[in-house]
């Protein structure tokens, strides 16, 4: 509840400070811009403090919405240049904790996202009668550009064994793509199903089926 309530909060608040005016309008442009600042990156710890599951940064937060609340308190109508400089100032020192906090969030999502990744290593066997001259193993939805495993190694050839290859199953066990390449240039892609392997490894055999001219895996 926290979370929601103080983002839109600053959201709301912005549009009246936004529409204060001041002695200066050089001033409380500065101050409207640094606001703005403010703004976005408070929306942006917001927005990873819902991402993990840690809440050992639920006070210092709460701490520095009260702090908000006081700058949204003020006036710029009834303020003057140097009344304005030292809200500036204060934003600025806000900012600076936000973007700790921010740095502090996206080390613990890191850490969280690593704590339920299992590595699980992977031996290929070569059952075809095909050689190949790309592999690739990569999560499926990766849209990076994907090693090829076999260079500086050659052709993986008929009843050859290919081992220190790895996948890493995420709490949402997602598949993961073997992509295979032949020596005619023809790309094969295998699905993994890394939620039905165990810590210890699976060995796979790469099975060609010459009427259907399909590629399987088998355990």
């Amino acid at each position: 509840m926290y979370k929601k309530i103080t983002s839109l909060f600053i959201i709301c608040c912005l549009c009246v400070f936004v529409t204060a005016c001041g002695p200066s309008e050089e001033k409380v442009a500065q101050a409207q811009q640094k606001y703005a600042q403010l703004a976005e990156i408070h929306n942006q710890v917001v927005e990873a403090h819902n991402n993990v599951d840690n809440n050992s940064l639920d006070e210092a937060l709460t701490e520095l919405r009260e702090k908000i609340t006081e700058v949204e308190g003020y006036n710029l109508a009834e303020m003057d240049d140097e009344e304005i400089d030292i809200l500036i100032q204060i934003m600025d020192a806000l900012i600076s904790s936000y973007e700790r906090h921010l740095d502090t969030l996206t080390n613990i999502k890191g850490e969280e996202e690593a704590a339920v990744l299992v590595p699980i290593p992977v031996t290929l066997v070569n059952q075809t009668e095909i050689s190949f001259t790309e592999i690739k193993l990569y999560e499926r939805g990766d849209v990076g550009i994907h090693e090829n495993l076999l260079l500086g190694i050659g052709e993986f050839t008929q009843g050859e064994t290919l081992t220190g290859l790895c996948l890493q199953r995420d709490i949402d066990n997602t598949p993961w793509i073997l992509e295979l390449t032949d020596t005619e240039g023809m790309t094969y892609q295998l699905e993994l199903l890394s939620g039905e392997y165990t810590e210890e490894g699976v060995k796979l055999n790469l099975i060609y089926d010459a009427e259907q001219k399909i590629i399987s895996l088998a355990v």
